[in-house]
């Protein structure tokens, strides 16, 4: 069924609430970089298809994610600033930072929700790209409700907020990776390239411990935005502890793995390759798993997380459409599904599959 919100609105992140009779969709309603038009978050009663209340949010909400405690909503205001003519936006000139929103729901009632912002300073934060706009882009919330985890994406950051008291607990920068690819568009697939880049992580999961988050490290800047032969984005995976240290990084396996099976994609190798947009964490059958979303190779890939400080490559899929950027496990069933951008396309998969 369809429930058409608004013409105006770009609907751009959706969760369920716990009890799954409402679904919760964050929107845009139209702000570009001299519209200052606040986002919206929609809670759409699913018997009706009808928006039984709205909750007033930031410009540009982006990701929203739910408590598993269904007690909390988090929400990435990113606040882009995006200049619809250049399609471009001005970093160095922004003026509207992002924020975090928490939305509350005392007792899981999704219809009586309390609103809090929480504004994200970087300016103690050695390596932040733009500390005057953070920026947020998705957010992950631990297993136990108490820690929300957003990527600042051009920030090359994460961010964690402490649930409990609505507050920033601890906010890093990611540094860079450094490993062969292929950067060359020259039509031949060779991962002989020195490549050092920032992470610029866009999807983002928590360990099923809770210990450690998982990025989807996308890059989102110019190909070299400071001329220092630094690149965006780190074509990889990382695993990250909740003091900031990494643990571990997938280095060039992804670009490696798409090429073995004749989906990567040589044309982009100069602009972050496969280009690994998302991740989603769940347990099948026991085994934990992350699935990964390879926008540009068109295929989703699988790791064992059973030890998340050492994921475990089992192999990919293709998806049935193109561009895949978001993937998720549909509760209940040992089946991932993922949204491929370019088709308009949902791909499923099952664990037979695997």
């Amino acid at each position: 069924s369809f429930h058409d919100l608004s013409p105006a609105a770009e609907v751009t992140s959706v969760t369920v609430s716990k009890d799954g009779q409402y679904g919760l969709a964050v929107l845009r309603t139209g702000d570009t970089d001299l519209n200052a038009n606040k986002g919206l978050l929609a809670v759409v009663d699913l018997s009706t298809y009808t928006t039984v209340k709205t909750y007033e949010l930031g410009v540009g909400p982006d990701s929203i994610a739910l408590s598993p405690d269904g007690q909390q909503a988090v929400i990435a205001i990113e606040d882009e600033e995006l200049n619809k003519e250049a399609d471009e936006i001005d970093y160095v000139n922004a003026t509207r930072p992002g924020s975090i929103m928490i939305v509350s729901f005392p007792g899981g009632d999704v219809l009586q929700g309390e609103v809090t912002d929480i504004p994200v300073s970087l300016a103690e934060v050695p390596g932040a790209i733009y500390p005057h706009d953070p920026q947020p882009e998705y957010v992950a919330i631990s297993p136990d409700s108490t820690t929300a985890a957003v990527t600042l994406q051009e920030n090359n950051v994460i961010a964690l907020v402490d649930l409990r008291t609505k507050q920033l607990s601890h906010v890093f920068s990611l540094g860079t990776t450094s490993h062969p690819a292929d950067v060359k568009d020259d039509g031949v697939v060779r991962f002989t390239d020195a490549l050092t880049a920032r992470y610029e992580p866009d999807g983002i999961a928590f360990s099923a411990d809770g210990q450690y988050v998982l990025t989807a490290n996308e890059g989102d800047l110019g190909k070299n935005e400071f001329k220092d032969g630094v690149k965006a984005g780190g074509r990889n995976i990382a695993v990250w502890n909740l003091q900031g240290q990494r643990v571990y990084d997938s280095q060039n396996l992804i670009d490696e793995a798409t090429a073995k099976v004749g989906l990567y994609p040589e044309d982009r190798s100069p602009n972050k390759g496969s280009e690994v947009e998302n991740v989603t964490i769940a347990d099948v059958d026991g085994v934990t798993m992350a699935a990964v979303a390879s926008e540009r190779a068109d295929a989703i890939l699988f790791f064992n997380l059973d030890n998340p400080a050492e994921p475990n490559y089992l192999g990919l899929l293709p998806t049935a459409g193109e561009s895949p950027e978001g993937i998720h496990k549909i509760q209940g069933r040992s089946v991932f599904v993922s949204a491929d951008e370019s088709t308009g396309t949902l791909s499923f998969f099952a664990k037979e599959g695997l």
